[in-house]
């Protein structure tokens, strides 16, 4: 696992705000009508640190800057605090989940040592050089650390509980219902031998992100910056993976093209069933914008790359296609495939926990957008600076 370390952040200012008010989803999963909802919705909100309180701005230097000058007025104005000594935090989520019940996620929140691939830590996803670029420059220009990179791994419950560091350990920082409803709890822990206990005992667990690549990416670069001496590690959250509350979902593949310079769908269609229709297996379909649909099914072969990755490998056959749009839910799917002129949509079957952890154990990368973890961890909870030593 990669090094977790206690930090001296900033968390919401109990005597000052809602802590549910300052919390948002993190930026990757914010449409331009989120964003104005939850600038709507209180004016302390962490939307303002993450995208600016423009939801039609261009997302520019002079935004990150401002992105940065507003989590350092909301800590001048008391509504964040600082922490009075460094700190590892439990913290779970109630949450309503996509099914329409509720689940439990539960881990534990610090900073983490960001290491080379492999060294304790594994990816599974493939990592794209100027979204990294882009993080890096964006990190130069606010100075904060403010979105929570996902990590999971097994057994976590049974290590913190053998260091006395259940779901109910430390003192509560706050329980506060944020815009959706969804219920956040916060604990502190920061007696320095009880923090060392929990740092060593976390460390031997290898780990696997889950949702985060980037960020995490972002602080491999910013390792040993002069500017950002805090810039090396990185806020994060690890939970066990097998915890009921996780839940993987599938990222579907739409490809649009235009018919006079590429394929018809029936060709392209019966190429990916010659290829991934085992007759036995996952199921999982094909649509085409003329309303057909193909069944699948796919068996789950770990030998084999991820389906993800050999759908990948058959349109390869078909450079027209160009980059998938990869949509989560199935009705955002239909709905934006309705809206295509020709096109094919791929519902793909969700990657299982146990294949997820083989396969990314095993240093498998699959293709971006693989899968799409429930929930995402939010942003606001607690934050800090990467200009100032806090570990």
């Amino acid at each position: 696992m990669p090094r977790m370390r206690a930090f001296r952040g900033f968390v919401p200012n109990v005597e000052r705000v809602e802590p549910g008010n300052v919390i948002c989803p993190p930026y990757d999963v914010i449409p331009a009508s989120l964003h104005e909802q939850l600038l709507n919705h209180a004016p302390e909100n962490a939307v303002r640190w993450i995208l600016g309180d423009d939801p039609e701005a261009e997302l520019d230097a002079n935004v990150f800057r401002q992105c940065g000058e507003s989590m350092r007025s909301a800590v001048a104005e008391g509504t964040i605090v600082a922490e009075e000594r460094p700190a590892i935090y439990r913290y779970s989520i109630r949450y309503g989940n996509r099914e329409g019940g509720t689940s439990l996620l539960e881990g534990v929140v610090a900073v983490a040592e960001a290491r080379p691939w492999g060294e304790g830590v594994e990816r599974h996803e493939e990592i794209r050089p100027y979204t990294v670029a882009r993080l890096v420059d964006q990190a130069r220009l606010t100075t904060i650390d403010t979105g929570v990179v996902q990590l999971s791994c097994e057994g976590l419950e049974d290590v913190l509980a053998e260091v006395e560091a259940g779901p109910e350990a430390g003192e509560l920082v706050f329980e506060s219902a944020d815009y959706r409803g969804d219920v956040h709890t916060l604990r502190r822990i920061d007696d320095p031998q009880h923090v060392r206990a929990i740092e060593a005992a976390l460390e031997p667990l290898p780990s696997a992100v889950a949702d985060g690549h980037h960020r995490y990416t972002t602080a491999l670069e910013l390792s040993g910056d002069d500017q950002l001496i805090g810039g090396g590690y990185v806020l994060a959250f690890i939970g066990d993976l097998r915890q009921d509350g996780l839940h993987i979902h599938p990222t579907h593949r739409i490809w649009n093209w235009n018919p006079a310079e590429g394929p018809d769908q029936e060709t392209v269609a019966e190429k990916i069933v010659e290829v991934l229709d085992d007759g036995e297996g996952e199921p999982w379909k094909l649509v085409s914008t003329s309303g057909k649909e193909w069944n699948l099914k796919t068996l789950a072969d770990m030998n084999q790359p991820t389906l993800a990755r050999r759908l990948a490998d058959v349109i390869a056959e078909f450079p027209e296609l160009g980059a998938p749009t990869t949509p989560h839910v199935e009705e955002e799917a239909r709905d934006q495939l309705s809206r295509s002129e020709n096109g094919i949509l791929c519902l793909l079957p969700p990657v299982g926990k146990e294949e997820f952890w083989s396969r990314t154990l095993a240093q498998e990368v699959f293709p971006p957008k693989t899968t799409f973890f429930e929930p995402k961890i939010s942003t606001g909870m607690v934050v800090r600076y990467t200009d100032e030593e806090d570990v």
